[in-house]
C-alpha cells in the first residue's frame, strides 16, 4: 500500500540504560563505598566488598569507576565538594554584601559538614590515611581544599573591594577562617561523647570571631556607612 514500506522491520534492539538509571547505579556504588571506606579505611577496602554491599557484580563497578582511587574521589566529592563548588558559583553570580555571603557560607559549612556524621567520618578517614597514602591526601586537596579556599578568597576579595573588610593576611591564608569549623569536627570525633559541643553557641562564637577580625573599622576609608538603626 502507498506510504507503507514493503521492507520488514528489523528486530528492535534492547534499550540501553538511560542516564538516570546509570546515575542511580553510580550513587548506589558510591553509597556502598562510603560505608566500606569509613569502616575499614582506604587500604583495607576491597572492591569485592563494595560490590557485595551494593548487591551488584564487581565488574559493574568498573563500568562507572576506573579504580579504587577514582571511587574514593567520588565518595569525597559526593559528601563535601558540592558545598564549595555551589557556593563559589553562588558568590560570583549574586549580589549582596560580603558579610552576608560569608555568614551564609559558614552556616552551610556547619549544616553540611560539621553537623553531618557522614562528612565527619570521611574527614576522620582522610586524617588517618593521608600519611600512608599520599594519593588520598591529594584527592582531598584537589576535591575539597582548593574549591573551598577559592570560594572563601572570592568573598574576602569582594569585601575588600566594597570596603566591608580590611585587607589582611587572611586573604592569603583563608584556612584561618575555616579553622574553627575543622576544630569542631576534630573535637566531636575525639571528645564528642565525653564533652559534647553546643554547636549553635560555637557557631555564633566562630562567626563573631571571624567578622570582628575582618570588618573595616567605622570611619575608615571605604568602610560602609552604618544604617540609622545600627548607630
Amino acid at each position: 500500500m502507498p506510504g507503507i514500506s514493503s521492507h520488514p522491520r528489523s528486530p528492535r534492539r534492547p534499550a540501553r540504560s538511560t542516564p538516570p538509571a546509570a546515575a542511580r547505579r553510580s550513587e548506589q556504588i558510591v553509597a556502598a563505598a562510603f560505608e566500606e571506606f569509613s569502616a575499614h579505611g582506604f587500604a583495607a577496602t576491597r572492591l569485592d566488598d563494595v560490590a557485595r554491599r551494593a548487591r551488584i557484580a564487581k565488574g559493574t563497578i568498573y563500568l562507572h569507576f576506573k579504580n579504587k582511587e577514582i571511587l574514593f574521589q567520588a565518595v569525597v566529592r559526593s559528601l563535601i565538594r558540592p558545598l564549595f563548588e555551589e557556593f563559589g558559583g553562588f558568590a560570583r553570580e549574586l549580589g549582596g554584601s560580603a558579610e552576608d555571603l560569608l555568614c551564609q557560607f559558614l552556616s552551610r559549612l556547619y549544616a553540611e559538614v560539621v553537623r553531618s556524621e557522614k562528612a565527619r567520618r570521611i574527614l576522620r578517614l582522610l586524617i588517618a590515611e593521608s600519611g600512608n597514602f599520599p594519593q588520598v591526601a591529594e584527592i582531598y586537596r584537589r576535591e575539597v581544599i582548593e574549591p573551598g579556599l577559592g570560594a572563601i578568597r572570592l568573598v574576602l576579595e569582594r569585601g575588600c573591594v566594597s570596603g566591608e573588610f580590611q585587607r589582611t593576611k587572611a586573604r592569603d591564608f583563608p584556612q584561618i577562617l575555616l579553622a574553627p569549623a575543622i576544630g569542631a569536627v576534630v573535637w566531636m570525633l575525639v571528645l564528642g561523647k565525653r564533652a559534647p559541643l553546643d554547636l549553635d553557641a560555637y557557631f555564633s562564637a566562630h562567626l563573631e570571631f571571624v567578622l570582628r577580625g575582618l570588618k573595616s573599622p567605622p570611619g575608615s576609608p571605604g568602610a560602609p556607612v552604618p544604617r540609622s538603626d545600627e548607630s
